[in-house]
C-alpha cells in the first residue's frame, strides 16, 4: 500500500487568499483519499477475520 502524501509544501513569501484555499483543498483531498484507502484495508481485514472466526466456530476450532 502506498504511503499517504504529507502536507503540501508552502512556498516562501506571502500567500494570497486564493493560494491558501488552493493548497488547503489539495491537503484535504489527499487526506480524504488516504483515509479511504486505509479504511478499505481495515474493512478487508475486519471482514476476513470475522469470516475466519465463523469458520473456526463451525468446525469446532475455537480453542474453547
Amino acid at each position: 500500500m502506498a504511503a499517504c502524501l504529507g502536507p503540501v509544501r508552502l512556498p516562501s513569501g506571502e500567500l494570497t487568499q486564493r493560494d491558501v484555499e488552493r493548497l488547503w483543498i489539495s491537503d484535504r483531498k489527499a487526506l480524504i483519499n488516504c483515509g479511504k484507502r486505509h479504511a478499505a484495508l481495515r474493512d478487508f481485514y475486519h471482514e476476513r477475520d470475522a469470516d475466519l472466526r465463523n469458520i473456526e466456530k463451525r468446525k469446532g476450532w475455537a480453542g474453547e
